[in-house]
């Protein structure tokens, strides 16, 4: 018998006389071979090592930011707060050290399976579009006078789109694997599971890239302490949500793991439940 080609083949050949496909195919695959697995893993030791650092400056900076406001303000209570945010700091720092890698353990002790690469592979693509088109519009924005933090939070969103895109491309970087055939619902199952272990493989990064971005924006909203008595109040509400968002992005290796480990628990279950048509039908069969 004559072997059959696989199916990304016949598509290829089926679709040769498409030149946006071709091109596109051909694309797809250059951006392939660059966003590679050495790509990721090098990406994240840097982008988690800048994080703790960000989360140090961010420690300093915010001590230093009340201690100026509470002596404009003549208030003890927000230099409280400033010795307050240095022991929170280092606090959730801990708990960011101890489950850095936490859910790249769970992500790759789980494995999941899909039956075609048709599905990643576009998904990388519009993630990998998504992120250029994110990344010029804040840059449009930030020309327009929108304010630096636009472009700041524009990058992060960039970044992150491009590494969804290399997990995509890559799905052993999430212990996914490629099977011939699956069910319906297994494949459902597949993809949602993708999603999530997507999302965890990258914590480090969002971890990262988040307390960067955190960071900059608390020095920006820090410059205004040195404003009148208005601007220096105005600063200080806007510091105190920016490191909100330094200690909620500083506990997520924590809560993703936690997240990770419930969320899970129901994918189990939904998978065995799934298994039960096929172990009867071979229960059926050993009966007979």
């Amino acid at each position: 018998m004559p072997k059959t080609k696989s199916s990304k083949e016949k598509t290829r050949k089926d679709f040769d006389h498409l030149f946006g496909f071709r091109i596109l195919e051909k694309f797809v695959d250059f951006i392939r071979g660059k966003l590679t697995e050495k790509v990721l893993d090098f990406s994240t030791d840097w982008i988690l090592r800048f994080g703790h650092y960000g989360m140090i400056a961010a420690a300093g900076l915010g001590f230093i930011f009340a201690l100026i406001v509470a002596i404009r303000l003549d208030s003890f209570s927000v230099f409280l707060y400033g010795l307050a945010w240095i022991i929170l700091v280092f606090v959730v720092q801990y708990t960011a050290v101890r489950f850095s890698n936490a859910g790249v353990k769970l992500v790759e002790n789980n494995p999941a399976s899909l039956s075609s690469k048709a599905f990643l592979d576009c998904f990388g693509f519009l993630a990998f579009i998504s992120g250029l088109i994110v990344l010029v519009v804040s840059i449009i924005w930030t020309i327009r006078g929108a304010g630096l933090s636009n472009l700041f939070i524009g990058i992060g969103i960039f970044v992150l789109l491009e590494f969804l895109a290399l997990v995509a491309f890559h799905p052993e970087t999430t212990s996914t694997k490629i099977v011939k055939e699956t069910s319906a619902g297994q494949e459902a199952l597949g993809i949602i599971v993708f999603y999530l272990k997507g999302v965890m493989r990258l914590i480090p990064i969002i971890f990262g890239i988040g307390i960067l971005v955190a960071t900059v924006l608390l020095f920006i909203d820090f410059i205004g302490v040195f404003g009148d008595r208005f601007k220096v109040e105005s600063a200080w509400a806007d510091g105190i949500g920016q490191a909100w968002q330094i200690l909620l992005i500083g506990l997520l290796p924590f809560l993703s793991y936690l997240f990770f480990l419930l969320y899970y628990l129901a994918v189990d279950v939904v998978r065995s439940i799934l298994a039960v048509p096929g172990k009867l039908d071979e229960l059926k069969k050993s009966q007979k």
